[in-house]
């Protein structure tokens, strides 16, 4: 089932972040019968320059990697020492800068400042680079006859891009290598199916007279749950109503191949490229309002206390008596509807039983992007988060949760979600990059011992450590990111080990079959009986876990660039600009910097920090110092930033410092710590050769 990848789907994965070759190849989701294949075909590309194989063993994108903006030519090198010991000039060469675009007769020449008319002629060429009154990026280098006097040419680095956003979406999918349409077989398969008749109604439980709501995002075309709520005199009665998928989508057909094969719905900021075929995933096995559909319900029994007392998994039918918007449930709480109030008692005893046993609250801020009239990205925005969304939160969990339960009780080939504890060496790191975190902790580093205990994945003491990090990070987003990267990431495993995070023995993915694969191969175990209990699966659970374990990784990744070229299609109008910024990361290649208006993120290389400092990064202390001033850069640091170019085909954005807006009285100090760490660092590394 299994084969190598492309060279494209290689490249993609490494574009956010190198990857040892057996992280790549479990990103991948590729079994270890390719490992030596597919070493092969890693070497091969690093020995044709497409790829570069670091000390640590990492493999990264070539630095000789074509992009868009890439000048070959000696005005892209850095300059030597000397040259940068001289007096920086206000009208250096290879600033990028923005003005309006004049022509007068074959003249051509470019305003710089519309207040006080600094204008610069415009180098000849053979193609326009404009019309008259365009905005235009631009560079100064030296009149080759007039002495002290500048000529004006394009940026070909900060040009603005040529393509339509149209071409930008189309090439986008195609580098990401996202799958088009369903094949013909497929697409006459779904032409085939319709809604359900009397004849498919047999056998399964009647719930169309409850009270069922369907709440999802406001755009929303593929809804695959709904819950009910009916009071009891001594608790509650919750129904998780999910779609049967797995009716329309028959194991081992070319259908379910493809599903399998996409593993999931991806979503951009401009569409979504589905799972299933639009007729399945927006009509037929929708829970539409006001419509029978077919459904696999999970029935709880709740006492007061919103306890589990018992549980039942039904294939059933269903009639969606309301589909709303987040919004509008809470429109709905504020006239005290009675649906609603039954439904946020439930999830507020369901949270308050979580809470009881221990949660983290580790998700930082997501963002979405609104478009204007013609399609085209305008402004990137916090996606809203209100009460009613952890009602359905909560209920998808608890059902998820009786889900795990259910296929450990009947010994079935469920597929599991897990999450491991986090590493003692990750958490060391952590400690020595931020020790104010760890400030009055319950539990000291030393005493944690090993993070897995037996096959389980909870770990008591971890937990607590961790949810006194998250308590101190508080709202600050920048640290809450560096505790999610010193944690493990979910995966999905054939066995029951364990959700580190919702501090859960047994979880498993059941709420979402129309857009992930993991909840239909749950359905499917569910719904065997007698000799199906043990008969032999068309597909190996351990395969399917690999694989789609290994694309949700790309798929995340995908998901995240999009919405950096949708911010680069944005930020193309404000080349040359000046920014106030905050230092939101450094790595040993450059600094990142997020602005808040327009909302974007983008690289600061070291060579564009304004001045004729050296500047080296100090990966201990997680920071950058100039050798020869004592400056240093830490993340949360205020800065001020122009914009120099945009690639929105890449989703990047390239930005200079021109100052730093705090100050740091200790900076030198940390300088000569900072100094005094490297040549350690460098001691320790010698001996151990030795």
């Amino acid at each position: 089932m299994a084969q190598l990848p492309t060279k494209s789907q290689i490249l993609t994965l490494l574009r956010d972040e190198p990857m040892t070759g057996s992280r790549l190849r479990g990103a991948l989701g590729l079994p270890k019968k390719l490992k030596l294949s597919f070493k092969q075909l890693l070497a091969e590309m690093v020995e044709d320059g497409t790829l570069n194989r670091t000390c640590h063993k990492e493999y990264r994108l070539s630095e000789t990697e074509p992009t868009t903006f890439v000048v070959k030519n000696k005005e892209n090198r850095r300059p030597a020492a000397r040259s940068r010991r001289q007096e920086v000039k206000e009208e250096k060469r290879n600033q990028s800068m923005r003005g309006i675009l004049h022509q007068i007769d074959e003249e051509r020449f470019v305003v710089k400042d519309i207040e006080t008319g600094r204008e610069y002629p415009m180098a000849h060429r053979k193609t326009p680079p404009g019309k008259d009154g365009d905005k235009i990026s631009f560079v100064l280098y030296p009149h080759p006859k007039l002495k002290h006097s500048f000529l004006a040419k394009l940026d070909s680095r900060a040009m603005l891009s040529e393509m339509s956003w149209e071409e930008v979406k189309k090439s986008f999918i195609k580098d990401s290598n996202l799958p088009g349409g369903f094949s013909k077989e497929i697409t006459d398969f779904v032409e085939k199916q319709h809604a359900p008749t009397a004849k498919d109604l047999k056998g399964r439980v009647d719930y169309r007279s409850l009270p069922i709501l369907c709440i999802d995002p406001v755009g929303a075309e593929d809804h695959d749950d709904a819950v009910s709520v009916e009071i009891l005199s001594d608790g509650y009665r919750l129904g998780v109503h999910i779609a049967d998928v797995s009716h329309y989508v028959p194991e081992g057909s070319a259908l379910d191949s493809e599903a399998l094969s996409r593993s999931y719905t991806q979503y951009l900021p401009w569409t979504a490229i589905p799972m299933l075929p639009e007729k399945l995933s927006g009509d037929l096995c929708s829970l539409h309002e006001g419509v029978d559909r077919l459904a696999f319900t999970c029935m709880m029994r709740l006492n007061k206390k919103g306890e589990v007392q018992s549980y039942e998994f039904q294939k059933s039918v269903v009639h969606v008596k309301a589909a709303i918007s987040y919004g509008k449930a809470m429109e709905l709480l504020a006239e005290k509807d009675a649906d609603i109030l039954s439904l946020a008692t439930v999830a507020r005893l369901l949270r308050a039983n979580r809470e009881k046993n221990g949660i983290l609250e580790l998700s930082g801020k997501e963002y979405g992007c609104e478009f204007d009239e013609n399609g085209e990205p305008v402004r990137l925005v916090p996606r809203e988060n209100v009460e009613s969304n952890s009602w359905i939160e909560e209920c998808m969990l608890i059902a998820n949760n009786c889900c795990a339960r259910e296929l450990t009780r009947r010994k079935l080939q469920g597929i599991f979600r897990i999450h491991e504890a986090p590493d003692t060496k990750d958490i060391m790191e952590l400690y020595y990059l931020l020790p104010d975190l760890f400030k009055d902790a319950p539990i000291h580093i030393r005493e944690l011992g090993k993070p897995r205990r037996g096959d389980s994945n909870l770990n008591p003491d971890v937990f607590a450590l961790y949810k006194h990090l998250v308590k101190r990070a508080g709202t600050d987003d920048s640290l809450m990111m560096r505790i999610l990267r010193s944690m493990q990431k979910a995966h999905y495993d054939s066995n029951s080990f364990g959700h580190f995070a919702l501090n859960w023995q047994d979880y498993s993915h059941f709420t979402s079959p129309i857009r992930r694969y993991a909840d239909l191969w749950c359905h499917r175990e569910l719904s065997r009986s007698g000799k199906d209990i043990h008969a032999e699966r068309l597909n190996s659970v351990i395969e399917v876990c690999d694989l789609i374990s290994g694309n949700e990784i790309k798929n995340q990744k995908i998901e995240r660039l999009s919405l950096k070229v949708c911010s680069a299609w944005i930020l193309q109008k404000y080349i040359g600009e000046t920014f106030e910024a905050t230092v939101s990361g450094i790595e040993q290649w450059g600094i990142f910097v997020s602005i808040q208006e327009p909302m974007a993120e983008g690289l600061v290389r070291f060579r564009d920090i304004a001045g004729d400092d050296f500047y080296i990064f100090n990966p201990d202390q997680g920071i950058v110092f100039g050798k020869r001033s004592g400056k240093t850069f830490r993340r949360g640091d205020k800065v001020f930033v122009r914009l120099l170019r945009v690639n929105p085909l890449r989703g990047e954005a390239d930005f200079s410092i021109e100052r730093k807006l705090s100050s740091d009285k200790k900076e030198k100090v940390e300088s000569r710590e900072s100094k005094r760490n490297l040549r350690r660092c460098a001691s320790r590394s010698s001996r151990r050769k030795r």
